[in-house]
């Protein structure tokens, strides 16, 4: 299976580090049938996935809902497997 995300890698999605949690996300993501998209701005970073309904793209987001990433930067999820994460260094009232 092309997503064999290793324990390492794990590791690291359980840390507070966004910038090596979004390239381990992009190495095993499948852009031809999925999507994802990366913007940001002064403040924020945001990381949307969409699993395109493809099964590997579905299964790794059922492995990185049980790291910290996902506990600390998901925002949203919508029916069709679209999932938004969003960092931010500033808190907003």
């Amino acid at each position: 299976m092309q997503n064999d995300i290793s324990e390492e890698e794990i590791g690291i999605l359980n840390t507070n580090n966004w910038t090596e949690g979004v390239n381990i996300i992009i190495k095993y993501w499948n852009r031809t049938y999925g999507g994802i998209t990366i913007s940001s701005s002064e403040d924020d970073r945001i990381l949307e996935l969409t699993t395109g309904g493809w099964f590997e793209n579905e299964e790794f987001i059922n492995k990185i809902s049980n790291t910290m990433f996902w506990f600390l930067w998901w925002q949203e999820s919508k029916r069709g497997g679209y999932y938004k994460f969003r960092y931010t260094e500033k808190i907003k009232y």
